[in-house]
């Protein structure tokens, strides 16, 4: 007889208080029995200092670990464009690398997360098997250096998860915010600036990353895949289905276009025609949620009150 247990999956999370690792780890701690650590948590670790996170695979026993840490802040990237030793390098070229020796090292399964912002988008949405890049002078710094990191992982492990996610948002976090909350808080404040309407989106709704990976893990997927809303949208069709639902004046948002955004000196490079498609996910058996059924379920969550 097989006797059927119900154990968790050990699964290390670097990156735990993150806007996105925070939500996940709240919502996968039923699935799994979760190793927390971050910079500054009670778990300690800096995946820029190889000394540090070869002692946190010394010391910890996981089977997985799921990888949120990163230097996300676009603009702030773009001043370091070029820059090797520059923070978002260091920790998302430098750090992703240190992980992913350690997980070679110690034959330890990785999930890695990416962006859409991998593409240049001109040609978008992608598929898993689109090829990151394109023209290098509409991709971002923060884009190239996470397709220089996607290309480790992929060079250097055979059990590896990329989850591409893009313009995650969730319901109440007081840490940072999303692209619901700042078009929000921003609309509250009477300063919202006009929302593109030539500029092609796929949100993640961030809730949908915990059941994911759990799907993923039990049937140990590899390889590449994406974690969307399954339509499209613009930032300005976004931002007016946002505002309707938390009850604002729709009449108020005002339309611009990323096109003419660009043409201004000094803007950081974003995708227009970007986004990514998931029928590999779907085919998996995982729906990712629909934009406008996660905006309903963030409105549910925060009672009204995002910002």
């Amino acid at each position: 007889m097989i006797l059927q247990t119900d154990k968790k999956i050990p699964l290390a999370v670097i990156g735990s208080s993150s806007m996105v690792g925070s939500r996940f780890c709240e919502l996968a701690s039923t699935s799994f029995n979760l190793c927390k650590a971050d910079l500054k948590g009670v778990v300690s670790i800096d995946i820029t200092k190889k000394a540090s996170v070869e002692n946190f695979f010394k010391t910890y026993d996981f089977e997985w670990l799921i990888l949120f840490s990163a230097f996300t802040d676009v603009d702030a990237a773009e001043k370091q464009r070029g820059d090797k030793n520059g923070l978002c390098y260091q920790i998302n070229v430098k750090g992703t690398a240190n992980v992913v020796d350690a997980c070679k090292n110690s034959n330890r399964k990785l999930i890695f997360i990416s962006t859409d912002f991998v593409f240049d988008g001109q040609n978008g949405p992608y598929s898993e098997e689109s090829q990151p890049g394109g023209d290098l002078d509409k991709i971002s710094w923060y884009g190239l250096t996470k397709i220089e990191a996607e290309n480790y992982v992929r060079e250097n492990l055979a059990n590896f998860l990329i989850l591409r996610i893009a313009y995650p948002y969730r319901g109440r976090f007081e840490g940072k915010d999303d692209i619901a909350k700042r078009i929000l808080r921003l609309y509250q404040a009477g300063q919202l600036y006009p929302m593109f309407t030539d500029q092609i989106i796929t949100p993640t709704f961030i809730d949908d990353i915990a059941e994911a990976v759990k799907l993923l893990v039990s049937t140990d997927k590899r390889g590449i895949l994406h974690l969307v809303s399954p339509r499209q949208t613009t930032q300005f069709e976004f931002a007016k289905e946002l505002i309707r639902v938390f009850k604002g004046d729709i009449s108020k948002i005002q339309k611009g276009s990323i096109i003419d955004f660009l043409k201004i000196p000094g803007h950081t490079p974003r995708p227009i025609n970007g986004g990514l498609k998931v029928e590999k996910t779907k085919a998996l058996g995982f729906q990712p949620t629909d934009w406008q059924e996660g905006i309903k379920i963030i409105h549910e969550q925060s009672k009204g009150q995002l910002v």
